[in-house]
């Protein structure tokens, strides 16, 4: 017999039996503390998360199937908190364009995410990307960090497009997960330099 997945603070467990209480109740609704983050984002994330990015995520409300169970992390590079931020957004006509609006992609979903610390160079980090999804529409991200090195001319667009913000990132998972990546929905919010109110969602997305 297989036994049940642990991940930080909680046990895992097809009948919902090793799930705290405390946890299904909206009011005390809480990240799982102590876990680990899927292995495509191993060694670049904070936890417990405490940024302005961070502050609706804590509060479970992007957890599109309504699971008590989820994790949320600042994204952290080389101990940058504050990134570079450049979002893609897919279109009939240009399928790779790097969004000029402020990370805000008219309401819509960002097709991919990759953020590098403030003013550096060379290659950047990719936090979501649709292309890890399969066939099935099922989300399958790399076993390790994925980075993607842009040509001289679109390094330069994407460059003039970044926005510098504070990133953070959750993941739901059902009751009966069975691995850190059996995640069922993704969600990454951006807080831009000067931004007020809520963060920018940047992506909300169901995953299997």
């Amino acid at each position: 017999m297989t036994p049940p997945f642990t991940l930080g603070d909680h046990t895992f467990d097809d009948s919902g039996k090793a799930a705290p209480l405390s946890r299904t109740r909206k009011k005390n609704k809480r990240p799982i503390a102590g876990a680990q983050p899927p292995p495509f984002l191993a060694g670049f994330v904070r936890e417990p998360a405490t940024s302005e990015a961070s502050k609706v995520l804590v509060q479970g409300t992007f957890c599109g199937h309504g699971e008590p169970t989820f994790t949320v992390f600042d994204v952290v590079i080389g101990g940058h908190e504050r990134l570079d931020v450049v979002t893609f957004f897919e279109s009939e006509t240009d399928e790779d364009k790097p969004d000029d609006e402020e990370g805000q992609g008219g309401g819509e979903d960002a097709a991919a995410v990759r953020v590098r610390p403030c003013g550096e160079t060379g290659p950047w980090l990719v936090i979501y990307s649709r292309e890890w999804k399969n066939e099935y529409g099922d989300l399958c991200p790399p076993d390790a960090p994925e980075w993607h090195t842009f040509d001289a001319d679109e390094e330069q667009d994407v460059t003039e497009t970044a926005q510098p913000a504070l990133v953070s990132i959750g993941f739901e998972y059902p009751p009966d997960a069975e691995s850190v990546n059996e995640f069922s929905w993704i969600a990454v919010d951006a807080w831009p330099d000067g931004n007020e109110g809520d963060p920018y969602v940047l992506v909300s997305d169901e995953t299997m």
